[in-house]
């Protein structure tokens, strides 16, 4: 028996979020950076140990480094994905800049002060 669940994929702008998301949903990867426009959603259903899953997974968040982590409750649709809501996070950060790992370690604080 499978479910749903509710999967963030979060970090600062130009770190690979949508990136990470099209190759695990698409197996594709894009030559070239094109910035995402705002948060998108992606409603696939996946296979996990013989059990169908109905995911939702979020991509984005819309601050960027240096400035303070938005958090899922202030998305248009923030009734709909608060953080309690959400099943599983995944941070993504850039390695070559330092800026979007603080951006990850703050955004990590907050995801723990609300849960």
């Amino acid at each position: 028996m499978g479910g749903s669940l509710r999967v963030a994929v979060l970090g600062a702008p130009g770190v690979g979020k949508t990136a990470i998301i099209r190759q695990f949903l698409f197996g594709d990867y894009p030559e070239r950076h094109q910035p995402t426009d705002g948060p998108r959603l992606y409603r696939p259903a996946v296979l996990l140990d013989g059990a169908v899953y109905d995911l939702s997974i979020r991509d984005g968040d819309g601050a960027g480094p240096g400035q303070s982590p938005r958090g899922l409750e202030e998305w248009p649709d923030a009734k709909d994905w608060s953080l309690q809501d959400t099943d599983a996070f995944v941070l993504v950060y850039d390695i070559c800049s330092p800026d979007s790992f603080d951006y990850v370690k703050a955004l990590r604080q907050r995801i723990a002060e609300t849960r």
